[in-house]
């Protein structure tokens, strides 16, 4: 089993997406069960983008409830339409969402940990090999949805990574793997082809990280296996083990 995170630029249109499947293609025929976490569509400026549903109304900021459910709504529309672009490509799927799913949140709304109940989850994957499930949330146990901070998708993927038992998590970005500095400011940049967690840390103290940091501690913390590729090009990306 694997679980293959796709970000937002990766997610924000067709074309993108096509270039997803492909990459979920591949994964099925390497390791047989794929889950797939997606985050919301495009970056700030984009219509699905989680700022610009944030932005649509100024009262989302005085309710945490309120702005956390309006957040969640771009996982849910990612995952819906790679699900149903998954089905038109001829790839079953099942989606995996809400409380039903077994995904859930424990603490403040905006910044929530996340946990996870296997047997409600395989219930309702079933005998599929493919699952879609959108990231950055789950259920608390009063009902309510909680999202995970800034990034949280990555969160989901590899808590899943851990709970699952997958091999490895694949994250899928707009740079190659991990680099040495941002190439917006540095195009040389070095890529790394393997970083140890301890080694990666340090290189997520910036304004916009690869991962979220909280997703790459607790890696570190499960010993889950990460690989940081770009959803655009076949190249190798960056491992990052123990």
């Amino acid at each position: 089993m694997i679980i293959q995170k796709f970000g937002g630029v990766a997610m924000r249109d067709s074309s993108s997406r096509k270039a997803c499947i492909r990459h979920i293609r591949r994964a099925i025929k390497e390791h047989g069960k794929v889950v797939i976490v997606v985050s919301a569509m495009g970056r700030t400026g984009d219509p699905y983008s989680t700022d610009s549903l944030l932005s649509i109304s100024e009262a989302l900021g005085i309710s945490p409830h309120a702005q956390d459910v309006a957040a969640g709504c771009g996982e849910l529309l990612a995952s819906a339409i790679m699900s149903a672009e998954l089905e038109m490509e001829g790839i079953e799927n099942e989606l995996i969402y809400g409380g039903r799913s077994g995904i859930l949140t424990e603490g403040p709304f905006g910044s929530a940990d996340l946990k996870m109940e296997l047997e409600p989850f395989f219930r309702i994957w079933g005998d599929r090999n493919v699952a879609v499930v959108p990231g950055f949330q789950g259920t608390g146990r009063d009902g309510r949805i909680r999202t995970t901070g800034r990034g949280g998708s990555d969160l989901t993927a590899v808590v899943l990574g851990d709970m699952l038992g997958a091999e490895i998590v694949e994250f899928f970005k707009d740079v190659p793997g991990v680099l040495e500095a941002d190439p917006s400011i540095k195009p040389d940049a070095k890529l790394y082809e393997s970083l140890s967690y301890t080694e990666l840390l340090p290189l997520l103290e910036t304004g916009r990280p690869v991962i979220q940091k909280k997703a790459a501690l607790y890696a570190a913390m499960a010993s889950v296996p990460l690989h940081i590729r770009s959803f655009s090009e076949e190249c190798p990306g960056t491992f990052v083990t123990g």
